[in-house]
């Protein structure tokens, strides 16, 4: 069954919020999907290294007025 997963991080001060982003990654199944949420754009840039480093994932980064959303899906 996919979940359908989101993540707020902006509360979250770095390392923490790129560990715990890692961990809910790690967690997911084939099929499904998370959103998460973060303002710092230093942090954005940490995640899209991580996630560039395993091909099972399908990503892409948008950025609103006040933060930005990465949408990630494991195949």
């Amino acid at each position: 069954m996919c979940r359908h997963l989101h993540l707020n991080l902006e509360e979250l001060p770095w390392p923490v919020n790129v560990l715990k982003f890692n961990q809910v990654v790690y967690d997911m199944q084939p099929g499904d999907d998370m959103i998460a949420t973060i303002k710092d754009a230093d942090v954005v840039g940490n995640l899209q290294q991580l996630l560039d480093s395993q091909p099972e994932l399908h990503f892409d980064v948008s950025q609103t007025d006040e933060d930005y959303r990465i949408r990630v899906t494991k195949g």
